[in-house]
């Protein structure tokens, strides 16, 4: 059901209180602090739920998320963030990685995973389950506090995408057929997102599990049973990543031995 929350009608000593919780229950358990006055924090979050995913948009002055050990433990959720900034900046570390965002840019982070949000913007949010995302693309995990600039010309696509979808009352307007097939789509968007950022890493960076695959498949030519599944697992990586890593280099699997015939 669409929901919209604003601390502007709590006592000025409770809206942080107030935001932790609000925002802790739509998303996942972490600890909030400011350095906002109580009488100056002023923050609201509309939300709505789209088949399995939860769309909001939230904005707030300066506030800092960090999600801690035990906030993992306890809170048992399995889920993909996605916070895609409208306005304002944010700073986002999880797994030794940082990214640093201004408006148009996006970043993923893990429910599973311990991290530190610094955020003073007008930001959407997706959060997605683990199953789901994993299950359209490949390695999410390379794509943690990874920033997606603006550039990336999906992004805009998915943000407009995402305002619409709170425009209409999710609950009433949408069946659950309509809701599934859309937020598939979304998903599936995010996922096509990611891909155009994954093709776009220099090929420096792919290089070490080409050449694993290739020392595989020379050791092994003589194996019958050497095929995509056995060169992906040399890498390693998924069938997927295995063949758009060798498009990418304007080839096909089959120069490492694979798809002989006979």
């Amino acid at each position: 059901m669409k929901q919209s929350l604003t601390t502007f009608d709590k006592k000025p000593s409770e809206r942080l209180e107030f935001w932790q919780e609000v925002v802790c229950k739509k998303y996942v358990a972490a600890f909030a602090e400011t350095e906002v006055v109580d009488d100056e924090f002023s923050g609201s979050l509309t939300s709505g739920e789209l088949g399995p995913l939860v769309v909001a948009e939230l904005n707030a002055p300066l506030h800092f998320w960090s999600r801690k050990p035990h906030h993992v433990r306890n809170d048992g959720q399995e889920v993909f963030i996605l916070s895609r900034i409208q306005e304002g900046a944010g700073e986002l570390t999880q797994l030794g990685r940082s990214a640093r965002l201004g408006p148009g840019d996006l970043v993923i982070y893990d429910s599973g995973a311990t991290f530190d949000y610094a955020l003073r913007a007008k930001t959407q949010l997706l959060k997605i389950p683990r199953r789901l995302l994993e299950s359209k693309l490949d390695r999410p995990s390379d794509f943690l506090a990874l920033k997606i600039d603006r550039g990336n010309p999906l992004s805009a696509i998915l943000g407009e995408l995402l305002t619409r979808c709170l425009d209409i009352d999710l609950s009433l307007d949408l069946g659950p057929r309509v809701a599934k097939r859309l937020s598939n789509a979304i998903v599936d968007l995010v996922a096509s997102i990611c891909d155009l950022e994954r093709d776009a890493i220099p090929a420096a960076q792919v290089s070490g599990p080409l050449e694993r695959v290739m020392r595989f498949a020379r050791a092994n030519l003589d194996d019958p049973d050497l095929g995509p599944e056995a060169l992906a697992a040399a890498g390693p990586m998924s069938v997927r990543s295995l063949n758009r890593l060798f498009g990418a280099l304007g080839a096909t699997p089959r120069c490492a031995g694979y798809g002989r015939s006979g």
